[in-house]
């Protein structure tokens, strides 16, 4: 009876023990995490000081910053430049050396052109003067032209160079201060004169009739190491007559020496006789044969000839002259 009674009372007082064994290890567990995530809020704030502090270290330790000075204008990558054919970029000036007659082509590459323009000009020491823009030419000259070549190359053609076109030739882009690449333009054109026996230039010469004529045409090459053929000689621009010889002999250096004989001068043989390396390259003399009563004019080239040796000679003189003077006075000052 006893026994019967007892049982139900431990029903309860176990689940109680049980739950409070449940919330006491949940409660500890729960203690455990909190103490394990303060920890590494802890350790993590320390790791966070020493980074600043070592960020401050390194900072305090790196040199100053210097920060360049900026000019007037923009200069960059992306503004225009000059370049070769093997896209290289230049600077400064070219030389380029042309044939007397030839067509010339100065090239003018411009990388990163980026809408600016391009310009050719001629320029001297006194001058310049604007040849064109674009692809517009702004000069009357027809030999002058803009010869454009894909991608880049704002060409300058100039077809029949004369003597006349050496010199400076500038191509401009109009950036800012603008930007040039300068062509100096060498023309090779051969030196011809005709002279007589005493290697004086001739431009009119008198003969008698009968009387022997000798002319020699000495041509010179600009460069030595051009080479140019033996010059042709000519009567009114024809061919020579069969009874007038041609000789080529050597001369000095690099000259070439042609000359022309009359063996007996004749009225008919009266006339311009040129001498010429190509049709750029001439030079020419007005021959006069004349009769027996016009020897007046014979004896006036004659009296010219003399005239020029006397002036020749005294030319010669005034200057040895003033160099001695010149010594004297140097001498006596630093004495």
């Amino acid at each position: 009876m006893l026994r019967m009674s007892m049982r139900p009372s431990w029903g309860p007082k176990l689940f109680l023990v049980l739950i409070a064994t449940t919330i006491v290890i949940g409660n500890y567990q729960r203690h455990r995490e909190r103490t394990h995530l303060r920890e590494q809020l802890v350790n993590g704030s320390k790791a966070t000081k020493n980074i600043t502090r070592l960020q401050e270290e390194i900072i305090a330790n790196l040199p100053p910053l210097r920060i360049p000075r900026l000019r007037h204008h923009r200069v960059t990558d992306w503004d225009p430049y000059f370049e070769n054919a093997e896209g290289q970029g230049i600077n400064g000036s070219q030389n380029v050396a042309l044939h007397l007659g030839a067509t010339a082509l100065l090239d003018c590459r411009v990388a990163m052109l980026s809408g600016k323009k391009v310009m050719w000009l001629r320029r001297n020491a006194d001058w310049a003067s604007l040849l064109t823009l674009g692809n517009t030419t702004h000069i009357s000259d027809p030999r002058y032209s803009v010869s454009f070549q894909y991608p880049n190359n704002w060409r300058l053609a100039i077809t029949g160079v004369r003597r006349e076109d050496r010199g400076l030739y500038v191509c401009q882009v109009n950036t800012h201060p603008p930007r040039m690449l300068v062509t100096n333009v060498t023309v090779l054109a051969p030196d011809i004169r005709i002279v007589d026996e005493a290697r004086h230039e001739l431009r009119d010469r008198y003969y008698k009739t009968g009387s022997g004529i000798e002319l020699t045409c000495v041509a010179r090459p600009s460069r030595s190491d051009s080479k140019i053929p033996h010059p042709i000689w000519r009567k009114n621009g024809q061919m020579l007559p069969d009874h007038v010889n041609v000789f080529h002999i050597n001369g000095s250096n690099e000259d070439l020496v042609t000359k022309l004989y009359i063996e007996q001068a004749k009225k008919t043989d009266s006339g311009e006789y040129s001498c010429s390396v190509s049709q750029f390259s001439t030079a020419a003399v007005h021959i006069h044969v004349l009769n027996g009563e016009k020897q007046a004019a014979v004896h006036h080239d004659q009296w010219n000839a003399a005239r020029r040796n006397h002036q020749e000679k005294y030319d010669k003189l005034y200057i040895m002259t003033t160099s001695l003077l010149i010594l004297r006075t140097s001498l006596f000052s630093w004495l």
